[in-house]
């Protein structure tokens, strides 16, 4: 048994990152090969590593054992994953499908409120807006069939909604001052 100054300890330790040094292309393939998050596979290593620790004067063949141990861990994450109930179901896509959707005639009354609003605009700002927010396009789809920059395009939209608004707000009411007699 060792004892805290023997140095079995450090020697453990010295040949346990030299054999992780050697093993980290293996070792990562491994962890790519059963497509374990990153988090999580950090968690996998870390166990691998700490069991190899523990038992590494018992270990005959270190390289084998810490690959086969790893490809055991990870198939245990993913037998965990398939049997955790709660893990097999995603919170937010339960959640957006149990939001009720508009009805159509809504969205066309959207789409044609619009275009009757941007009819004030020049005519690429519309067609600008009508891509982004009537058919859909991100605003890389939209740079690519306009033509301009994909970086000018969000700014672009922004001024062009906020000269919509101003349309639409009422006029401010005139201060109250002295009346001219």
């Amino acid at each position: 048994m060792s004892t805290p100054g023997d140095g079995r300890e450090d020697d453990r330790e010295e040949g346990l990152e030299e054999l992780i040094y050697q093993l980290r292309p293996r070792l990562r393939q491994v962890l790519a090969s059963y497509r374990i998050p990153y988090p999580d596979s950090e968690d996998l290593l870390q166990d691998t590593l700490f069991a190899a620790f523990c038992q590494w004067d018992s270990i005959q063949t270190r390289e084998a054992w810490l690959i086969g141990t790893l490809r055991n861990k990870c198939a245990m994450y993913w037998k965990r994953q398939r049997n955790n109930p709660l893990q097999a179901v995603d919170l937010p896509i339960l959640e957006s499908l149990s939001e009720p959707l508009p009805p159509h005639q809504e969205r066309f009354e959207q789409l044609w409120d619009l275009d009757s609003l941007a009819g004030s605009l020049c005519p690429r700002h519309r067609m600008v807006l009508w891509l982004r927010f009537g058919l859909g396009m991100s605003t890389l789809e939209v740079a690519a069939h306009t033509g301009y920059h994909p970086t000018s395009i969000r700014k672009l939209i922004c001024r062009c909604v906020e000269r919509l608004q101003r349309g639409l707000a009422p006029p401010l009411p005139e201060q109250a001052g002295p009346k001219p007699a």
